[in-house]
């Protein structure tokens, strides 16, 4: 396997487009009729799917400098649900919601897993 892309649920593809991209940072990629679409920024890409109830769902991602980002969305005006911090498994944290109720956990870490208490490392 090589890539993964979360597919949301949203009432308006188009909306929804709009606000990753004028809140979020991302670019729009593309449009299939009013039903499909994505988004991507770096190397995450998001699938959007339009449905009259949506289903929210939570993805987490993993970035370079977690308050940096922080800074920008709350500047943007972003749902910001929990605010950043460290949390007790080594990453700085915070979550988000979009207006279609999907959140994302965005976060960075520099612990190796092994090296983190009460854990247990499958190789």
């Amino acid at each position: 396997m090589g890539f993964v892309v979360p597919q949301l649920e949203v009432r308006d593809v188009a909306a929804a487009q709009a606000y990753y991209r004028e809140v979020l940072g991302f670019e729009v990629l593309w449009i299939w009729l009013d039903g499909y679409g994505a988004v991507g920024r770096g190397e995450i890409e998001l699938f959007f799917i339009r449905e009259d109830e949506p289903s929210p769902s939570v993805t987490a991602a993993f970035v370079d400098d977690a308050d940096a980002i922080y800074a920008e969305y709350r500047a943007n005006g972003a749902e910001i649900v929990e605010d950043i911090e460290d949390k007790p498994w080594a990453m700085r944290e915070f979550t988000i919601r979009d207006p279609d109720g999907n959140r994302f956990r965005i976060g960075h870490g520099d612990t190796p897993a092994s090296e983190l208490p009460e854990m247990t490392v499958f190789d």
